[in-house]
């Protein structure tokens, strides 16, 4: 509970610092993109934190990450799909590696972490 309780007030006084020597860190656009940053990296952490809860950890998270984040603009600019489109094709390929992680790992029992490692940079 201490640690907890640390890592928030460390959290708030770098707010406020970052507000008292920052001119435009208050303003409702700042405030906007830092909620929008903060969301994606929290809905990520429920995720992982998932996987280490039961035992595990998936290291190909970031590279997962990085294809969707490329690959979703990469088809709507460059191939002019639809945003619904790219959304839907960027959901199934991300769904497909996770699925063929768990399934691999969980049914040759392999090591979450070796595999994950491996896998991250053979498979884009």
């Amino acid at each position: 509970m201490k640690r907890t309780r640390g890592i928030f007030v460390t959290l708030i006084v770098l707010y406020a610092l970052t507000a008292w020597l920052g001119d435009g860190f208050l303003g409702a656009y700042n405030q906007e993109k830092l909620l929008e940053r903060t969301a994606l990296f929290g809905i990520l952490g429920i995720g992982v934190a998932f996987v280490i809860i039961t035992g595990g950890i998936d290291l190909s998270i970031g590279s997962v990450v990085c294809l969707v984040g490329c690959g979703l603009p990469w088809l709507m600019v460059k191939h002019g799909w639809s945003p619904a489109l790219a959304l839907c094709a960027a959901r199934v390929v991300s769904t497909t590696i996770g699925l063929i992680h768990g399934l691999l790992i969980t049914k040759l029992k392999l090591q979450p972490f070796v595999f994950t490692l491996c896998v991250q940079r053979s498979e884009y």
